[in-house]
């Protein structure tokens, strides 16, 4: 079959640097899936873009649909036929709708009865019938964080489309969207080569671009940037800080890059280095210079899609030296006073309306603080550390810098910290506390920070959630699940720390001391308790650990310490392969599966060994395994709570020879009563300690 090249191109006015990735990402998903559904055979698709098109190639596409046989069914045959045994409009129609003659149309036993069907070939149509009235669609279905419509138009997209570019081969794809008609003609740079040019085909189209001083490839422009970046600052003997983040917001802002060296009066320097880099990176999308110590110098590098670099130059150091201006005032105004000054005026600070002010919040914080030292054994000093940081953490909300800066929050509060003389442990945690900021930021790595990180995220979540804030499907306005797993993340490193429902327990008792409207504990406890374990079955995930063994996992345990749930994750994904693995599952899942059989015939067992009777015993199984778990049962424990898991497994492999003894040697569900309970009680308590690692019914038995 015959195959070609498919280009679509987007133009439109500007979009979005955040907007991109996913943009080129859901047009690339829905371009392979608009072939797939349409019969069109193809190799593969990629996307390019920059700020003022949406390009899509996909090649090796079949210029013919693929054909297709198929069976259509048809009216019931008692419907066809009236008692004359002439045929009925309903047989009629049916073969006229489906191009047939009556005599064409067959009767096939089903198990619904007799029904009439048509056999059909579509040798299928020129893709570029099919494309045409299919790629508008494609295109009106594409959605974005916020849209808009322009003109009189109803249609919504990111920005207004302004031409479209579609060809298959050399043949332009025909259709319309909102009036403007898709062709060949296509433009270049907006200032550097602004004339309309037409497309060639689809494999020439990208070098088109390029003599049109467009870069379509975005990794084409980062490498760009990165490379022109170092060798600017080369020139200096110092090197560019580029977090992947700010690159790639830069890749997307241009057509073209051009990049320039600026700088700024080194007394600027005089100011926290994170006040700066703030100004340079957030409000004006500048690469810092730091030299090979890693201290900033008083130059940066800009990234511009075009003009004269001296006057682009010019304009930048201007702007940024009024933004250094600025942050000089709110600094030097700040330092009037301590940072624990501005705690008195968090009260004026709405934290949320019914969760009171941020006076409020560092009040609970601090009282949490003080109970989480104690449940950790901490002596005074590091106590007391943790308590002035919990009290001073939100403190430079009340500051000009951070009123100015939001971004800095933390950050201008742990600076303020050194300033006013305080503990530097107290200042590190004051910046780790909102840590980790998000997916693949490293936790605090200071207990403080960390002890510090994980309250402030329960007191967010037991509050929110208290109120019946849940997140609900991609909705979460208040950052839930981003904080259930900085909450997952710190507890997964933390052995010692409290279980879930102790941490929400006491931030929920706060909240009631403060006399907040929430939920009853146990509502909210079983509202985290879900949005928790999704977070932990994700990391887990994440961390290749196999999906049946997460959800054992997360089924067994005696607490709900996540790094309990980690540590028996993983040890089960390290044994998974041995050969003593499945036989252990095995012999666990025979006394869950009749504990669950019994209980639903409304017997429940008693999983403790006081309410095993021995006089009732019948079978030397029966003695053997009350032994093994009389001696085991203590051992468990002291385990357990050591989180000492590859000793727990040792235990349960030496504890299935007699749990299987008792199933060879005596039936269970006797129908003599006392015995049967007597038998499942025994059950419960062998049941219990292969729970304390795992529900293994949830293992996959491959």
């Amino acid at each position: 079959m015959e195959r070609a090249s498919l280009l679509l191109e987007i133009g439109c006015e500007e979009i979005p640097a955040a907007f991109m990735r996913d943009a080129l990402a859901q047009l690339r998903e829905k371009l392979g899936a608009l072939l797939h559904e349409s019969r069109l055979e193809f190799g593969t698709v990629h996307t390019l873009g920059t700020p003022r098109r949406l390009i899509a190639i996909a090649d090796a596409v079949a210029t013919q649909q693929t054909p297709q046989e198929r069976v259509v069914r048809g009216p019931a045959k008692r419907a066809c036929y009236d008692a004359q045994g002439n045929p009925t409009q309903a047989l009629i129609g049916f073969a006229k709708a489906r191009g047939v003659e009556i005599g064409a149309v067959q009767f096939v036993e089903t198990p619904q009865g007799e029904y009439a069907f048509v056999q059909e070939y579509d040798a299928g149509k020129p893709a570029v019938e099919v494309l045409a009235e299919a790629l508008p669609t494609q295109i009106a279905s594409m959605t974005f964080p916020k849209m808009l419509r322009w003109g009189r138009h109803k249609m919504r997209f990111a920005r207004p489309i302004r031409w479209i570019v579609a060809m298959l081969g050399d043949a332009v794809i025909e259709f319309e969207v909102e009036g403007i008609r898709a062709g060949r003609h296509s433009r270049g740079h907006r200032f550097m080569s602004p004339k309309p040019f037409q497309a060639r085909s689809p494999e020439a189209f990208v070098e088109q671009l390029r003599e049109a001083r467009v870069l379509a490839d975005p990794d084409e422009r980062a490498r760009m940037i990165t490379d022109g970046a170092h060798r600017l600052a080369a020139t200096l003997g110092a090197r560019p800080v580029m977090e992947p983040d700010l690159l790639e917001e830069n890749v997307h802002l241009v057509e073209y890059p051009h990049l320039l060296l600026g700088g700024f009066p080194e007394a600027f320097l005089r100011l926290p280095a994170p006040v700066l880099v703030s100004a340079m990176k957030k409000h004006q999308k500048f690469f810092p210079l730091v030299n090979a110590e890693g201290a900033l110098l008083p130059h940066f590098i800009s990234v511009y899609n075009n003009g004269d670099p001296d006057k682009v130059r010019e304009g930048n150091e201007w702007v940024l030296m009024a933004r250094f201006n600025d942050a000089a005032f709110f600094f030097d105004e700040d330092r009037k006073q301590p940072l624990e000054a501005f705690a008195p005026a968090l009260s004026r600070i709405l934290y949320q309306q019914k969760l009171g002010t941020m006076a409020d919040k560092a009040h609970r914080l601090t009282r949490l603080a003080e109970r989480l030292a104690r449940a950790l054994d901490w002596s005074a000093e590091p106590t007391a550390l943790l308590q002035r940081a919990a009290a001073l953490c939100k403190a430079d909300l009340a500051t000009q810098m951070v009123t100015e800066f939001p971004d800095l929050q933390g950050v201008i509060g742990a600076e303020y910290a050194r300033l006013s003389g305080e503990d530097e442990r107290v200042a590190h945690a004051i910046a780790e506390q909102y840590a980790p900021r998000h997916a693949g930021d490293p936790i605090p790595d200071t207990p403080l920070g960390r002890a510090l990180a994980l309250l402030d995220r329960v007191d967010a979540l037991v509050g929110y959630v208290g109120l019946g804030y849940l997140p609900k499907g991609s909705s979460d306005p208040f950052g839930l699940r981003r904080a259930a797993a900085g909450v997952v993340e710190i507890l997964s490193q933390e052995p010692d720390y409290p279980t879930l429902a102790e941490l929400v327990q006491r931030a929920h008792d706060e909240y009631r001391e403060q006399r907040a409207p929430l939920k009853p504990l146990v509502a909210v406890q079983a509202d985290l308790r879900a949005l928790f374990y999704s977070r932990i079955e994700a990391l887990l995930e994440e961390q290749g650990v196999r999906y049946d063994l997460v959800r054992a996992t997360l089924g067994g345990g005696w607490d709900d310490s996540v790094y309990g749930f980690m540590q028996r994750a993983h040890l089960l994904q390290r044994h998974a392969p041995t050969p003593d693995f499945l036989p252990l599952v095995q012999t666990a899942t025979r006394p869950a599966n009749i504990l669950a059989a019994a209980e639903k015939k409304a017997i429940k067992a008693v999983a403790s060994l006081e309410q095993v009777d021995a006089t009732l015993f019948e079978h030397d199984s029966e003695h053997a395994l009350m032994e093994a778990l009389a001696q085991a049962t203590p051992r468990f424990e002291a385990l357990y709570y050591r989180h000492d898991y590859d000793a727990i497994y040792q235990e349960l492999l030496s504890l299935a020879a007699p749990v299987n003894a008792l199933f060879d040697g005596v039936l269970v569900m006797t129908d003599d009563a006392p015995r049967r309970q007597n038998r499942l009680n025994l059950l419960a308590c062998a049941n219990r300690l292969f729970l304390a690692l795992a529900d293994f019914t949830q293992v996959v038995q491959e």
